[in-house]
């Protein structure tokens, strides 16, 4: 019987969990929304870029170089150490 009880607290939970981050995803997709209407987002600034200086721009140089030898974004990804996301930008 306690173990019944548990679970369902559990499963309450845990169910309350999920609909506090749906929650908080929707009230933050309304704020980016209206923040985009205002002008006032419009997103990060990207790192690595053809104008980059530094250490920035070698890793740009690098990634570009690895993409057109057809290396895979994933290959790029572990040799760099940059996420699969700024690969895909380029």
């Amino acid at each position: 019987m306690h173990d019944l009880r548990r679970k369902y607290r559990e499963r309450l939970l845990f169910w309350l969990v999920d609909e506090e981050r749906e929650r908080i995803r929707t009230a933050q997709k309304e704020g980016i929304a209206i923040a985009k209407q205002q002008g006032k987002f419009r997103g990060g600034k990207k790192k690595y870029h053809a104008e980059a200086t530094g250490k920035d721009k070698v890793i740009y140089d690098r990634v570009v170089q690895l993409l057109h030898q057809h290396k895979s974004v994933m290959d790029v990804h572990r040799e760099v150490g940059i996420s699969i996301y700024a690969i895909k930008v380029h």
